[in-house]
């Protein structure tokens, strides 16, 4: 179950983290094209975070793009923010 508590706890610690440590941004991972409502709530709680930290800067980007930009630009990324463990088992 994915709550606005939970979302909003660890959008908060990416951001404290980034601040405590002098990080310049906060990426957003999420798969909310396909999970609305799960992954829609944890961006929504992302931005909100996001406008009590304007010294950081903050993006979204869509897990299956994190990946390869991992691999082909890896420098892009400073903190980043992957909402709750989802159970993605194919397997009931």
């Amino acid at each position: 179950v994915i709550t606005k508590f939970c979302s909003e706890r660890i959008a908060k610690y990416a951001f404290e983290y980034a601040y405590l440590n002098n990080r310049k941004k906060v990426t957003a991972v999420h798969k909310a094209n396909i999970m609305k409502l799960a992954d829609g709530l944890f961006l929504e709680s992302c931005r909100e975070v996001a406008t009590k930290y304007p010294g950081i800067k903050y993006n979204e980007i869509i897990v299956d793009n994190c990946c390869m930009q991992l691999v082909s630009k890896p420098e892009q990324f400073d903190v980043m923010s992957i909402g709750e463990k989802k159970n993605y088992s194919l397997i009931p």
